[in-house]
């Protein structure tokens, strides 16, 4: 399908809102963060590339990672690098690397867990990156060798199973395409490849990764335009066709299906997973089969379930720091209590079990809200807030993604603390504006 993204006009101002209501009990909501919209790539099928407008692209702090994690220094931990701070041009770990990657494509043929075409398939594209990372110079030379040096490394560690390979092959494709002809992406830019619908974002010294979050947020806005008065057009197969790839690259993370980051964050070492994006992927799979009549995209919502009842670092289950359960940001970092994410883990679980009736995500949401509750009240300076417990004052942006997070829970609970931090919130912004 051509994609979404490309049929959009650019400079087009409409916007949708990212958090559309499912239930028909919670139609009535105050104002929610809107998709603003911004620039993407749009590279591949023999074209050249252009820039495009996507107004339904998730809006930076709503659909990103956030804030570098400030991850206390651990034995996991320590050592470990920071983006822009790898600038070595060739592959890292040589033959030794190369082995560990086909002796794992070998091993998951001989199993059986991927068929013939699929360990032809997948051997080509990792030849193909391996090569022209080796001939690419200069900044192309050294993303590309990030990005097949990052699966070797796991395939050394003898992680890279078969249930990854779908994804990690296809960033290893899509970055040996991207590299050595496309313009530059600016740094956290956003790329799509013609055919599809899926969303790449660009970390500086990583390459191109997928990003789950955005491309789950991506499927809610989609669904949003089919379901609330909007300017833009409903567009029932970009969702089935952006969920159909987001199924495909999906993994097998403690019997429970992820959507895994692939790139080294905050000291966090791949494969890793996010709450907040485990719980965006079961919300838009419930919007889907309510919105198509899908009831396999309900399956896939069970199946991620168990990441929220899976203690860290497999699953994002820890001890909060007020007392109850909390669901990380990341799974690597098992005290850092992000409030934002936390909140909108809560929203993505109990709109799935809103719209499903689905009593084990109500008892996911139900037993993390109290905690919740607790962490955003704490998050309050009297002036402002703080991006995550105990920690550095929020940037003007996610203080306005906390607050907005706060209204949704307050029109979805009905609870007065909800619904008076986000009115305080609001009062601290224009405190500032009014200097």
């Amino acid at each position: 399908m051509y994609p979404q993204i490309s049929r959009v006009v650019a400079g087009a101002t409409a916007c949708i809102a990212l958090c559309a209501a499912a239930p028909a009990a919670a139609q009535q909501r105050p104002a929610e963060r809107t998709a603003d919209g911004g620039q993407v790539l749009l590279v591949g099928g023999g074209q050249d590339a252009r820039r495009t407008y996507e107004p339904q692209l998730p809006a930076r702090a709503d659909g990103g990672l956030g804030r570098e994690p400030a991850v206390r220094a651990s034995a996991s931990h320590t050592g470990a690098t920071r983006p822009a701070a790898r600038s070595a041009a060739k592959l890292r770990f040589g033959k030794r690397g190369h082995r560990a990657v086909l002796r794992s494509l070998a091993d998951a043929r001989r199993s059986k867990r991927i068929t013939r075409s699929q360990h032809v398939r997948y051997r080509r594209f990792y030849l193909l990156a391996r090569t022209r990372a080796k001939r690419l110079g200069g900044k192309r030379g050294r993303e590309l060798a990030s990005v097949v040096s990052t699966v070797e490394a796991i395939a050394i560690r003898r992680a890279l199973n078969a249930t990854r390979m779908p994804a990690l092959f296809l960033i290893l494709r899509r970055n040996a395409e991207f590299w050595p002809r496309s313009p530059l992406p600016s740094p956290r830019g956003t790329v799509q490849f013609r055919g599809s619908e899926m969303l790449f974002e660009y970390y500086p010294g990583y390459g191109l990764q997928l990003q789950p979050l955005v491309n789950f947020k991506l499927a809610n806005n989609l669904h949003g335009a089919c379901v609330k008065q909007t300017d833009i057009p409903c567009d029932r197969g970009a969702l089935r066709s952006l969920l159909r790839e987001l199924v495909r690259t999906s993994s097998r993370r403690g019997g429970f299906r992820t959507w895994e980051y692939y790139f080294e964050f905050g000291g966090g070492r791949p494969p890793w997973i996010s709450g907040m994006a485990q719980a965006t992927a079961i919300q838009a799979f419930g919007r889907a089969s309510q919105l198509l009549g899908e009831s396999t995209y309900r399956g896939y919502a069970q199946e991620a379930m168990a990441a929220f009842e899976t203690r860290a670092p497999v699953g994002v289950l820890t001890d909060g720091p007020l007392g109850g359960p909390h669901y990380l940001q990341y799974s690597f970092a098992p005290t850092l209590y992000i409030t934002n994410a936390l909140l909108q883990t809560v929203i993505g679980l109990y709109d799935y079990a809103a719209i499903t009736g689905d009593k084990r995500a109500g008892r996911l949401w139900r037993a993390v809200e109290p905690e919740a509750r607790r962490e955003l009240m704490a998050s309050d300076t009297g002036s402002f807030s703080t991006y995550s417990y105990r920690g550095a004052e929020s940037t003007r942006e996610y203080h306005e993604l906390l607050r907005e997070f706060a209204a949704s829970l307050c029109s979805r609970l009905r609870h007065d603390t909800y619904c008076d931090t986000a009115e305080r919130f609001e009062r601290y912004v224009r405190r500032r504006d009014a200097g």
